[in-house]
């Protein structure tokens, strides 16, 4: 007696190469999303910006400016202060701002002296930058 063994079906050879092509649509997806989450971060934004007034003027005879800068990660907020002349805000005097409530209170006022520059925060807090640290292409 002899026994035949069927030929596997159309749909049986189909459903085999789908399986490949399904996880490589899903393995491409989560690439392209990956990828666009990864562009997006870190971001960096400037919550609060001021000029230097011109009643008030430094040696080094520039315009300055005083801005707070939150850099956003995917693991966490930080916050920066700057000073100096550069208003694209990537060379001057940078300060590390650590404050509870900084994101919710941010400054609320800022106080240009000949001697630098006072900035009030929205939670009481206050800073001091001297002059020194932001004129002379700092």
């Amino acid at each position: 007696m002899t026994v035949h063994t069927p030929a596997p079906s159309g749909t049986a050879r189909r459903s085999a190469r789908l399986g490949p092509l399904v996880i490589g649509l899903i393995v491409g997806v989560v690439l392209c999303a990956g990828a666009v989450i990864a562009m997006r971060w870190p971001a960096q934004q400037t919550l609060y910006t001021d000029k230097q007034p011109g009643t008030v003027a430094y040696d080094d005879d520039s315009s300055h400016v005083i801005a707070l800068i939150r850099d956003h990660s995917l693991l966490e907020d930080s916050y920066r202060l700057y000073a100096g002349r550069d208003p694209s805000l990537r060379y001057g005097h940078f300060v590390d701002v650590d404050l509870p409530g900084i994101a919710d209170k941010p400054v609320q006022s800022t106080q240009w002296t000949p001697e630098g520059v006072q900035v009030r925060f929205g939670t009481g807090h206050e800073l001091f930058v001297p002059a020194a640290s932001f004129t002379g292409g700092r």
